[in-house]
């Protein structure tokens, strides 16, 4: 409220105040005092407030600061302010990372521009630990069926260089570990949709809830379209994608996890163009379909063993295909 002060007879001398006023001047003397203390509480918080931690370093939970290379990361507020609609969009927000877009070739993500192949084999990429590894895309990663959507991702670590010598040569440049959310954190329906330019069509849904009395589920469905970059006549770069991603995790005694996940993922990318005299498939450059799947299987059971240690054991299975079909549009 407003305080109120009783009119007093004014001079040029004095100006006589009442008790209304002195309580006023208490108060106000008493409010700034605790924003002072607030304030003041704010920048200790800067200072005392226990750091992010990180464990795709040394593959042990550790803080960033204790951490024995550059580790950046990237949380699912900071996904979800993103204007994108694919997972490999993310990583400009990493220093020195570089990414190329879906178009008539795959897209890639590659750090200080090192790339000498299409499906960049030298990052090594995990989905909750699984590696993301195909033979049958060049000994890369094919980003264009990561089996997760962006709503379903949790934090993602960047471990950029390479020190992450424990991962294998497929870690030449660094490590993308991809940490989704956890199915008891979902709970109900939610739905999703965008439509925009160039014939975008977005849609998808996830659904969670209990499994039996110790487990959780969460199932996530996802479908992308779009026409390419139609403006440019003789450019034929459609893409399509579907999703289907299975996650359960029970508590099975209080030192015994066990987490399981399955998931199909089906692309589909125009390549090719068209001769801008027949207005048929450009013999040099055919239209055609790059199809490409991917089926994956994984189970991991994790025991406690301690307070400072724990065993994992995780079986993975992933089937990889990839195909092009020609298509000539003009019917000759």
């Amino acid at each position: 409220g407003v305080c109120a002060v009783p009119a007093r007879r004014m001079d040029a001398v004095n100006i006589k105040t009442g008790p209304v006023s002195r309580i006023c001047l208490r108060l106000s003397l008493v409010a700034l005092g605790t924003l002072t203390a607030f304030a003041t509480r704010a920048e200790e918080n800067i200072f005392f407030s226990s750091l992010p931690l990180v464990a795709s370093v040394s593959r042990l939970p550790q803080r960033v600061a204790d951490a024995p290379t550059s580790v950046t990361i990237i949380d699912r507020e900071m996904i979800r302010s993103m204007p994108i609609r694919d997972l490999n969009d993310v990583f400009r927000l990493v220093p020195g990372f570089q990414t190329y877009p879906n178009t008539t070739e795959a897209g890639r993500v590659t750090y200080h521009g090192l790339t000498d192949e299409e499906f960049s084999p030298r990052l090594q990429i995990l989905v909750d630990g699984r590696s993301m590894y195909s033979p049958a895309f060049r000994n890369g990663t094919n980003w264009a069926f990561i089996p997760v959507a962006l709503g379903d991702i949790e934090r993602i670590e960047v471990v950029r260089g390479t020190n992450a010598v424990s991962y294998g040569s497929n870690a030449f440049l660094g490590v993308i570990n991809i940490i989704t959310v956890d199915p008891s954190l979902v709970r109900g329906f939610s739905a999703t949709g965008s439509h925009g330019s160039q014939n975008v069509r977005d849609h998808g849904f996830r659904t969670g809830g209990k499994l039996g009395e110790s487990g959780d589920f969460r199932f996530t469905y996802r479908q992308q379209s779009d026409d390419g970059l139609r403006d440019r006549y003789d450019w034929i770069d459609s893409y399509k994608s579907r999703l289907f991603d299975f996650r359960a995790d029970f508590a099975l005694t209080d030192r015994d996890a066990l987490q399981v996940s399955a998931g199909y993922v089906e692309a589909v990318t125009q390549r090719g163009r068209l001769n801008t005299s027949t207005w048929l498939s450009n013999p040099r450059n055919p239209i055609r379909d790059f199809n490409q799947t991917n089926t994956f299987f994984q189970a991991q059971w994790r025991r406690n063993l301690s307070l400072n240690s724990d065993f994992l054991l995780r079986y993975a299975y992933s089937l990889d295909e990839g195909s092009e079909g020609f298509i000539n549009p003009g019917g000759g």
